[in-house]
């Protein structure tokens, strides 16, 4: 005696059933999923502050005739500071009170090359700025940026670069803060 199995059904006649089992099963894998990769409910992103008198330090050792950064507003927050011993070059990032971004670049490279690299290559020369009783230079970038760069012997000093966005008074700020050590 043999049994006959139940025929097999079509592909493509599944049931309501069916295709909810399957449904399921996708749900389950991709829900968790879903979940575990949101964005967080804020909006803001947490800084991460560095302590910049290292790099500072190390190049005011190297080339003490050029002016550093001294000390800022308390809600001025280093947000990027590097020293590259070999060239001479020191850099330092802050996000300023208006939550703008400021920069304080020196080296002792060519002034032609630290002015393409740092303020950029497509700039317009604005008329010079006194602060403190010293002339700066000031230049302008395609996108509004400003930047004062100003010669201490071999050393030249930017401040603001072609990545700030901060405003004129706020480069102020950080180039009276400027001593030499």
């Amino acid at each position: 005696m043999s049994t006959a199995s139940p025929p097999k059904r079509k592909r493509g006649r599944e049931t309501a059933t069916d295709m909810t089992r399957s449904l399921g099963l996708v749900i389950l894998v991709v829900l968790p999923i879903w979940l575990l990769a949101r964005a967080p409910a804020s909006d803001e992103v947490e800084l991460r502050e560095v302590d910049p008198s290292g790099p500072i330090a190390a190049f005011a050792a190297d080339v003490p005739a050029a002016p550093v950064p001294g000390s800022l507003p308390a809600d001025w927050r280093a947000t990027s500071a590097t020293y590259d011993g070999a060239q001479q070059t020191v850099r330092v990032g802050w996000v300023t009170p208006s939550q703008q971004y400021a920069e304080y670049a020196a080296s002792t490279a060519p002034r032609d090359d630290v002015l393409r690299l740092v303020v950029g290559a497509d700039v317009e020369q604005l008329e010079s700025l006194t602060v403190g009783g010293e002339p700066w230079e000031q230049y302008r970038d395609s996108d509004g940026s400003l930047s004062l760069t100003r010669s201490y012997g071999s050393a030249t000093v930017v401040v603001g670069t072609k990545r700030a966005s901060v405003t004129l008074s706020e480069l102020e700020v950080l180039l009276r803060s400027l001593t030499t050590r």
